[in-house]
């Protein structure tokens, strides 16, 4: 399914954490306070959020294999498969934030403004986050509604899950109806892009 009138609000809080601030250890000065609202309300103009998913049955999970009923895909990954262990559904998605806040961070660079480009770095990683949530809660109320819950998301190069599996997601949802694309490492282009899957197991 894919969903492209996605809402977020970027979180103040959550860019700083992206950022590295402790709220113990690292005094905000009023200067960067303001360079960190300033670019908040920039990112909201350069951010696009969309994203697709699909449901599928899990026909087998062993120690160290995942088969799916969905056009054969199959995972190799112990941690996955322990992560997956008595789910018997799951859910498959990608979601992006779209390149032109990529493009503004590439754009300061050039300017010299390492600072904002930093600072607009995290503001990517925080909604990308927020994009990922709001995906999450769709394929739990999905799920509930089939009275299951969900485990949490688990994404390629987390553990021993190869990113070369990447292709295969990528073979399934055909993201590039939401303009994702893959480079010859299996790294998503933007950047700014998350895929996962999502366990059901039977309450």
């Amino acid at each position: 399914m894919i969903i492209k009138d996605i809402k977020i609000t970027i979180d103040f809080k959550e860019v700083l954490k992206e950022l590295g601030f402790k709220q113990v250890s690292t005094i905000l000065t009023p200067p960067m306070e303001k360079m960190i609202k300033e670019e908040i309300e920039k990112a909201n103009g350069l951010i696009h959020p969309k994203a697709d998913f699909i449901h599928f049955n899990l026909s087998s999970v062993t120690e160290d294999t995942i088969i799916t009923d969905c056009n054969t895909l199959t995972f190799k990954t112990k941690y996955l498969a322990k992560h997956l262990s008595g789910c018997s559904k799951a859910s498959l998605f990608v979601c992006t934030i779209g390149s032109r806040l990529e493009e503004s961070i590439k754009g300061y660079f050039t300017e010299g403004e390492q600072t904002r480009a930093y600072i607009m770095n995290g503001i990517g990683s925080a909604a990308v986050e927020e994009v990922v949530n709001y995906v999450n809660q769709l394929i739990t109320k999905d799920a509930e509604k089939e009275r299951f819950e969900t485990v949490k998301r688990f994404s390629p190069g987390y553990g021993d899950w190869n990113l070369l599996d990447q292709k295969a997601i990528f073979d399934i949802l055909k993201p590039s109806s939401i303009g994702v694309s893959l480079n010859e490492k299996y790294f998503m282009i933007p950047e700014k892009s998350i895929t996962a899957i999502v366990g059901w197991k039977n309450r």
